[in-house]
């Protein structure tokens, strides 16, 4: 249990750490009271795909869970939350994202993610967009998406 404890607590040390430092570097990073988000970003769409993945780290380093219930963007028709079963490659759409407290997590395509779709105009690389996050009773949080071939560039 202390082992468990101990991993938890310097994996979100290590997630603060990051976000904070991104602020210095050229990623970018955004706060809502107890709620941290760091670098996000969205690979590059193949041609002629309709939709985006969008992935971050998270913190929420309140005392309760959190939830992230929405987002929107100007950029498509739709945002909804994705989660590709890596077992048998079926997709799930959840309603919600529960952030524990001091858990660090990571919105990734091993994971639940972002999935925009219904896109207006084609992203390349170097481009940016506009979401909203919804973090029902914690309010909404703007960001902007950076598109990029690889994170953090």
């Amino acid at each position: 249990m202390l082992k468990a404890s101990l991993v938890v607590a310097a994996s979100a040390a290590l997630l603060v750490g990051t976000i904070a430092g991104m602020s210095c570097a050229r990623a970018h990073s955004y706060k809502l009271g107890d709620i941290a988000v760091g670098h996000i970003w969205a690979k590059p769409p193949e041609t002629g795909a309709d939709g985006v993945a969008v992935y971050a780290p998270i913190l929420n380093s309140g005392q309760t869970t959190v939830r992230l219930v929405g987002a929107s963007t100007p950029i498509a028709d739709k945002t909804r939350f994705r989660k590709v079963n890596k077992k048998d490659g079926t997709v799930e759409w959840p309603q919600a994202i529960e952030l524990q407290p001091g858990k660090p997590l990571a919105l990734a395509a091993w994971r639940e993610h972002i999935w925009v779709s219904g896109l207006h105009k084609p992203l390349k690389d170097g481009d940016w967009f506009d979401l909203t996050l919804d973090f029902a009773d914690n309010g909404t949080l703007p960001v902007r998406v950076r598109v990029e071939t690889t994170p953090g560039h």
